[in-house]
């Protein structure tokens, strides 16, 4: 038996198949319903418990564990709410029996929920709510055609992000063209001015100069600051900003972006700011300038 759990755990199955082809002890059987499992052959499983029922069920809570889950696994719910029926009606006086029959109840039920997941939104729907007031269903619906065809949504995509009030879903529309290698040139309201950019030829989103990648901008917002709270604030306050200016180039130097972003994450975080003077000393930056970049991009996002 042994040698069994111990191919098992090595993902031998079909070794495991093969050497239980005559076994007719309860462990052993339970070790080839598993291997087939893991091999995708549910069905062969299932005729393991329907043939060799009688010497199974001496383990009867494993029984009907295994039978009611793989029914599950096959989408056969309705098959094993009449199963698990019939083991109600079997003599056992075994505690785990009861537990394992309560359980399995409400697995099916969660089993078969699962199955159904979200249903998809049609097209239709997806453009009415591109068009919504509500700006959580625009930003939505955004997200939710990521993976589609833009082509499906573009009137209103183009309109999206040529007049709608919001900067953030105007970017996020933009984006969605980039992703998608839209190659017409589109007009896309940044701010209050109206420019005319083609989305294939834009850059990509989230570069910060003088960082190879994200990560490399998390690690010096750790080495700096050491608060995992400030340098978490302060990351997302940075990828609100490059959103907000996007499609135009981020005009802050390596040090300054550190500086800049984890004092904005401080004040907001109501964290004293008094050394930023100091600070900006020892790393050779000019403190009116960096005090003024707080300023002024704490207020730009205020609007985001």
């Amino acid at each position: 038996m042994d040698s069994l759990k111990t191919l098992l755990e090595k993902n031998q199955y079909d070794l495991v198949i093969k050497l239980t082809e005559t076994s007719t002890d309860t462990v052993s059987l339970f070790y080839r319903i598993t291997a087939f499992i893991a091999v995708g052959q549910s069905e062969n499983a299932l005729n393991v418990i329907s043939t060799k029922k009688d010497i199974l069920k001496k383990k009867l809570d494993l029984l009907i564990k295994f039978h009611i889950e793989i029914l599950c696994l096959l989408h056969r719910f309705d098959e094993a709410y009449d199963e698990l029926k019939k083991y109600e009606e079997y003599p056992y006086e075994s505690q785990q029996v009861e537990e394992i029959l309560k359980f399995m109840k409400t697995y099916i039920r969660v089993a078969e929920k699962d199955s159904y997941g979200p249903k998809p939104i049609d097209e239709d729907e997806l453009n009415k709510r591109l068009l919504s007031d509500n700006e959580d269903e625009v930003l939505g619906a955004l997200d939710e055609i990521k993976s589609q065809n833009v082509k499906s949504y573009l009137p209103n995509v183009l309109k999206l992000i040529k007049s709608h009030p919001r900067q953030v879903i105007r970017t996020f529309g933009l984006l969605l063209l980039l992703k998608d290698n839209y190659d017409k040139e589109v007009e896309f309201l940044k701010g209050d001015k109206l420019i005319k950019v083609v989305p294939i030829s834009l850059p990509q989103p989230f570069m910060v100069p003088g960082f190879k990648d994200v990560n490399a901008v998390t690690l010096a917002m750790q080495k700096e600051f050491r608060d995992p709270t400030v340098v978490q604030n302060a990351l997302q306050t940075l990828s609100s900003y490059l959103l907000y200016i996007y499609p135009d180039d981020f005009k802050l130097e390596k040090n300054e972006t550190i500086i800049v972003f984890g004092y904005i994450a401080k004040k907001l975080l109501q964290i004293d700011t008094s050394d930023l003077e100091d600070v900006c000393k020892l790393k050779g930056l000019d403190y009116s300038k960096i005090n003024n970049l707080i300023s002024e991009i704490s207020e730009e996002l205020n609007n985001f």
